[in-house]
């Protein structure tokens, strides 16, 4: 459901979950890109007595269309966590003639940084690692300050600008 204040900002549904399938790309009779993929929700319930408690696992169909589901090929990996926005649905299976629900996202955002293992991507850095770095370079700025000291300077050198 989209609805749109009366200052102009335009509000969807939005999802948070996992890519729970892998992602299937095939193409509409008219050549658009569709993307479907089944997507998890763990959730969780707060009891004051016992704290938080998990509840099964749901799963939902999630498509996409266009530019979307292009994007959505190249960014998303089983297991990945996503946030989409677009809205709800109801259809008829093709096979089952039942109706069934599935969101039609119009945009993905992926909610983690990659993994390691997936080819093409940054490497994830934590900040554990960021901390390390930062330990490191201010443990190591007197000596090379002591070492810049020494070395002689010449009249035509540029000057460092960082470290």
């Amino acid at each position: 459901m989209s609805t749109d204040s009366t200052t102009g900002l335009e509000m969807k549904d939005s999802i948070y979950a996992f890519v729970a399938s892998k992602p299937q790309l095939t193409y509409t009779e008219n050549g658009d890109a569709r993307l479907y993929f089944k997507a998890g929700q763990r959730h969780r319930h707060y009891d004051p007595e016992a704290g938080w408690q998990n509840q099964p696992t749901t799963f939902h169909d999630v498509v996409a269309f266009k530019g979307a589901a292009q994007f959505g090929v190249e960014h998303l990996r089983e297991k990945d966590r996503f946030i989409a926005q677009g809205s709800l649905r109801e259809y008829t299976n093709k096979h089952t003639g039942e109706r069934e629900e599935q969101f039609e996202a119009t945009r993905f955002l992926p909610a983690t940084p990659p993994s390691k293992n997936t080819g093409g991507r940054a490497p994830r850095r934590t900040l554990e690692r960021q901390s390390q770095s930062r330990e490191a370079a201010s443990a190591g700025a007197p000596q090379i300050e002591q070492a810049q000291r020494r070395a002689p300077q010449s009249q035509h050198a540029t000057p460092h600008i960082g470290l």
